[in-house]
């Protein structure tokens, strides 16, 4: 695992938005897996930037979210894909077809996340899974106790996850009790993994990490061992 801690905000995105460009630098069309929640707003605001200035083409990406809430249609406000359109997407100048967003509200969502997972394979697997960490250990919306050998899938949501998840929202929306998301399998088949951690509510979650032991009721830890994990994290995070 390859550790880099930061000092604030900016140099915290600024890390993370630098494997992103060393991914789109080393391969040609490299398949990108994104997350949503605030901990990577800075990191898309930072590629937008480098874009700007002529520093990186995201076009050259495909482009995938990691989840989404069963029964949120994309175009919803609540979506996931609103999100990402929000603070990267509809900004990037990425050519539509190189993106490919989960459909909550699909008909039937067992066919949508085999689907996401075609459209996955197509592009010859993930070259680069960008994560965020909950509280309770999740990455993207695999909770404690789901099974490690997944592919996109339904799960249920803690009442935790929803918690956490309801406080973006201003109006009272009553967040979903099941998503469907990327799994533990199809994330750490990703030839790079970069898991990016900020916030006190993280610290227990990171320390089961850095201990480097895995237990089922800690989903991140299904990443030890991952031969190029990339964990950038607050140094207020740093274990004593």
């Amino acid at each position: 695992m390859q550790i880099e801690w930061t000092a604030g905000p900016e140099e915290f995105a600024a890390r993370a938005a630098a494997h992103v460009v060393d991914c789109l630098a080393e391969i040609d069309t490299p398949a990108i897996a994104l997350p949503t929640g605030m901990t990577p707003v800075g990191l898309y605001r930072q590629l937008l930037a480098l874009q700007a200035e002529g520093e990186v083409d995201l076009g050259q990406g495909y482009y995938f979210n990691l989840d989404e809430y069963v029964g949120v249609a994309q175009a919803d406000s609540h979506s996931f894909a609103t999100f990402l359109g929000r603070y990267f997407l509809d900004a990037s100048l990425i050519p539509a077809d190189h993106i490919r967003l989960l459909q909550g509200d699909a008909g039937d969502i067992a066919a949508e996340a085999r689907a996401h997972d075609a459209a996955v394979a197509a592009r010859g697997g993930l070259d680069l899974a960008i994560l965020g960490l909950g509280g309770n250990g999740h990455i993207a919306f695999n909770e404690p106790g789901v099974a490690w050998t997944d592919g996109t899938h339904i799960v249920p949501l803690t009442d935790e996850t929803r918690a956490a998840n309801a406080a973006y929202f201003e109006d009272g929306f009553t967040v979903p009790s099941q998503g469907v998301t990327m799994g533990i399998g199809m994330l750490r088949s990703a030839r790079r993994i970069l898991l990016m951690v900020s916030g006190a509510a993280k610290a227990e979650a990171l320390t089961m990490l850095l201990a480097g032991k895995t237990d089922p009721a800690w989903p991140v830890t299904a990443l030890c061992g991952h031969p190029d994990l990339i964990l950038v994290a607050d140094e207020a995070l740093r274990p004593a």
